[in-house]
């Protein structure tokens, strides 16, 4: 199965080159279900799909709880451990600031914008 042919419920997914570019369906990734469900989706680009360069925008996403952080970590960790590497953007207001106190800014790599983070994976 191609990326083409991948329809996630809470993706939305741009592809440029070797560079994929992640945004969120919906402004608040809070509830259970729909991290569980989340979690799925960003692991399948790296395990099924063989994904190596992401760039996850959160433009749009006004909330974000520790479980959602979590599967980002957990996307850092697995596209690491496959020579990837991922690239947070866009991250503004209540979300930078739960990233900020959680110290995970300076886990992350972050971009201003999603042109920003296309221009670091690609370098």
């Amino acid at each position: 199965m191609s990326l083409d042919e991948f329809a996630p419920a809470y993706l939305r997914l741009s592809q440029d080159g070797d560079v994929v570019v992640v945004s969120f369906t919906v402004p608040q990734l809070n509830e259970e279900e729909n991290i569980e469900q989340l979690g799925r989706e960003l692991f399948a680009l790296v395990e099924q799909f063989g994904c190596r360069k992401v760039a996850v925008s959160l433009l749009g996403v006004d909330y974000i709880t520790s479980s959602a952080i979590g599967k980002l970590i957990t996307l850092h960790r697995k596209l690491h451990r496959n020579n990837g590497r991922l690239v947070l953007c866009d991250v503004t207001g209540e979300v930078e600031n739960v990233l900020r106190t959680s110290k995970l800014l300076s886990y992350f790599n972050v971009a201003e914008s999603a042109a920003e983070a296309r221009r670091m994976l690609a370098s």
